[in-house]
């Protein structure tokens, strides 16, 4: 099962590309929520350049076009 780092980071993006930007801040949050209590090496992998991926989309989706 994935973690829920992951699940979080793949909502974000679906809330993203369906442009619900409320829905996808909310999901952001949650997500530096879940990192602040994540601990250990192992954890930070992949994570780092999904998290700045996820806050690269939530930028895009809030920004004035």
């Amino acid at each position: 099962m994935k973690r829920l780092s992951d699940k979080l980071i793949a909502a974000h993006e679906q809330a993203c590309a369906q442009g619900k930007a409320e829905v996808a801040r909310h999901l952001l949050q949650a997500l530096e929520i879940e990192l602040s209590a994540i601990g250990g090496r192992e954890e930070t992998r992949d994570v780092d350049a999904a998290v700045t991926a996820a806050f690269q989309r939530q930028q895009a989706l809030t920004s004035p076009s």
